[in-house]
């Protein structure tokens, strides 16, 4: 039995690193499927895996325990059940994107796409929730447009970070972010994430395309999860581009106390099961009424507690 690491994941097949080997595919052994488990897929990229080696492919036999696991819901249309419980009493699986990640760099663009501060809440919200250290990145600054649109990030104790893959800005400190260990960059589609990558590390090549004119979305340039690794020293997962981010495992009464910004305020509350919208003596809405917490990062906490709600049945 050899220790493998799952550095790509397609949707009919996996490939595992296996130390002397190289790079294998592999196959699941039946009983990782047939095992009663919460995700659409019993391995992700980033999982560390004891394999099977039989010439130059690998059976997985087994999947380590998970550090954490970057996680959003079965996309709608391929869960018969209805809500976040679902129409049989049980929760609906959940994509697991890649595992055992030291950091996300959630990126965000300028303009081209417009800057959209609810998403980067949403990224920064699954990261907290899994025990994730969280960056924010504000691309194509070479574009123009108000670069304090970052600011509420920054204020909320996130690393963040300027760039621009046309003229090099903040490249440097990029690259000293993604040196060692597993990153992952996240953001809506078309916001330059490949192309970050590929100016960070040259020998990179990974396709870009380009955002549609007539509705500011990016087109997706990565069908599939895969693993690289940077001349910088680190790896980097590669991920596709997506428009809209639905949480998961997180409930209405978790989400203040992992909402950027918030910071101690969810605890200050007199009530532990506090929703912030009209309970007396709520740390939050006194902080609001204050002038202490801007309204318009408030608003997008009550969009995404809806959207909780909602999805809670």
């Amino acid at each position: 039995m050899a220790e493998g690491l799952v550095i790509s994941v397609g949707s009919r097949s996996v490939r595992v690193q296996v130390r002397e080997l190289g790079e294998l595919r592999a196959t699941l052994r039946g009983n990782l499927w047939a095992a009663e488990r919460k995700e659409t897929r019993p391995v992700a990229v980033g999982d560390r895996v004891a394999v099977t080696v039989a010439g130059e492919s690998a059976v997985i036999e087994s999947v380590h325990e998970r550090r954490n696991a970057f996680v959003r819901p079965q996309p709608f249309g391929r869960f018969s059940g209805k809500g976040r419980a679902g129409r049989y009493g049980k929760a609906p699986p959940v994509q697991v994107i890649a595992a055992n990640l030291d950091r996300i760099l959630v990126v965000a663009a300028l303009t081209d796409p417009p800057f959209r501060p609810g998403l980067v809440d949403r990224f920064c919200v699954a990261a907290a929730a899994q025990g994730i250290d969280a960056s924010v990145v504000l691309n194509k600054v070479d574009l123009p447009g108000d670069r304090a649109v970052i600011e509420p990030w920054r204020e909320a104790g996130y690393n963040v970070f300027v760039a621009s893959a046309t003229t090099g800005e903040g490249l440097d400190e990029l690259r000293a972010e993604l040196s060692g260990g597993i990153s992952m960059l996240v953001g809506h589609s078309g916001v330059g994430k490949t192309s970050l990558l590929n100016a960070v590390d040259l020998k990179l090549q990974l396709r870009v395309g380009e955002v549609a004119v007539h509705h500011g979305r990016g087109r997706h340039t990565t069908t599939r999860v895969t693993l690289l690794p940077l001349s910088c020293g680190g790896m980097v997962v590669d991920t596709p581009g997506i428009r809209e981010l639905a949480l998961a495992e997180v409930s209405p009464t978790e989400l203040a106390r992992l909402f950027p910004g918030f910071g101690e305020l969810p605890h200050a509350c007199h009530f532990n099961n506090c929703r912030h919208l009209r309970e007396p003596r709520c740390a939050i809405l006194h902080a609001l009424e204050q002038g202490d917490l801007a309204p318009e990062r408030y608003d997008i906490y009550l969009r995404i507690l809806t959207d909780l709600e909602e999805s809670e049945g």
